[in-house]
């Protein structure tokens, strides 16, 4: 990891961004004057004191006495496990106060989140929730970034199927459709796209161009989840006719007794349309005086 993503991933935990930069200036000297501290980090000399006594006060840092007074990292890994149990600690505290706050119980069909990280955010979430089947669709990058969350789902039992039009990784569990594109040469013709439907229920369809712009929709209605669910089938059928794959397994399996529904239903009626041309009916003159 590099100073400015240790920086970043200061800040996301709650961090200033001078903490974050002395903080990781430590780490490349080791024990140092406050002087140095700024001169390597770039906070400024007026405030780099009082940095470093919050950092120590926060416990990512030690202060070291002498003249002048130097200044020590606290370990990469004790830091870490320090803010975890913060973390922990609050999140009980989150847990016990909800628990006594009346709560209306009410949770919007759909709503948008805006930004990269947010939209893959929130695609990690719908996966680690799924319990019994996820459909999924998108670019190997896009899909690399959930390999962890596919994989526990892939442990749960979860049945995972994988649709792309480039080439997926093998690392990435769950049943694979793909091209086998390159990603590279796809890029010039498709916008990056990702698609995430777990238990028939809970639902993501957004962009992924990694760019503050990306946006994507989340629903947990069940009529959304069937359209997305059944845009897939559909890519995946396609692939498979091309190929002259039978995959009426994992139809079923997908699509539920949605399959089996219509199956039962067909030969009751009149015959199939498969492109069948209907002009509207010719209109009658109206009669004169009317």
């Amino acid at each position: 990891m590099s100073k400015p993503e240790v920086v970043d991933a200061l800040v996301g935990m709650g961090f200033n961004l001078n903490e974050g930069r002395a903080y990781a200036a430590l780490l490349q000297s080791g024990p140092t004057t406050g002087y140095e501290v700024s001169q390597r980090s770039g906070v400024p000399r007026s405030a780099v004191y009082g940095v470093l006594r919050r950092l120590v006060e926060e416990g990512a840092a030690r202060a070291l006495a002498g003249n002048p007074e130097r200044f020590a990292p606290t370990p990469p890994d004790a830091l870490v496990e320090l803010l975890r149990q913060r973390f922990d600690a609050s999140r009980h505290r989150l847990e016990d106060a909800i628990t006594h706050l009346e709560v209306v119980q009410h949770a919007a069909d759909a709503f948008s989140v805006k930004g990269h990280e947010r939209v893959l955010e929130e695609a990690k979430r719908i996966v680690s929730s799924a319990e019994r089947l996820l459909v999924v669709s998108g670019w190997p990058r896009g899909l690399a970034v959930l390999e962890t969350e596919l994989a526990a789902a892939h442990r749960r039992g979860v049945y995972v199927v994988l649709f792309s039009h480039a080439l997926l990784p093998p690392t990435l569990a769950g049943i694979h459709f793909s091209y086998a594109l390159p990603e590279a040469r796809m890029e010039g013709v498709w916008e990056h796209r990702l698609v995430v439907v777990a238990d028939d229920q809970r639902t993501l369809i957004g962009a992924t161009e990694r760019r503050a712009s990306d946006l994507a929709v989340l629903s947990e209605t069940a009529a959304i989840a069937e359209f997305a669910v059944g845009q897939v089938a559909l890519d995946m059928t396609l692939l498979a006719q091309r190929f002259g794959r039978d995959v009426s397994t994992v139809m079923a399996r997908i699509l539920g007794d949605r399959v089996g529904r219509l199956d039962s239903l067909l030969g009751a009626g009149p015959a199939p349309e498969l492109g069948v041309e209907h002009a509207p009916p010719k209109r009658r003159p109206a009669r004169a005086g009317r």
